[in-house]
């Protein structure tokens, strides 16, 4: 069997051959950056609507990578557009 090049060996080492392969045939030749955060702000910032405000600030800020301030700015906006009290 052919030995995967270094990327797609580091991905191999995380996830299966079949994924990899997946990986492959849908991305081959693009060059792919991750963000850090994996949430988006929207989805977010509709957490925090979902949950009326009623938010432990410091664990959503370590659940979804954004920081403390990010998190109480996202709040006050909602506050600012009615959407949260």
């Amino acid at each position: 069997m052919y030995e995967y090049n270094k990327v797609y060996q580091e991905l191999a080492d995380i996830l299966n051959d079949k994924d990899v392969e997946k990986i492959y045939k849908n991305f081959r030749g693009m060059q792919v950056n991750f963000p850090i955060r994996l949430y988006s702000r929207d989805s977010v910032k509709k957490e925090i609507a979902k949950q009326k405000g009623n938010i432990d600030i410091k664990d959503l800020a370590v659940q979804t990578g954004y920081s403390v301030y990010t998190i109480r700015r996202m709040v006050n906006e909602l506050k600012d557009d009615n959407i949260i009290q």
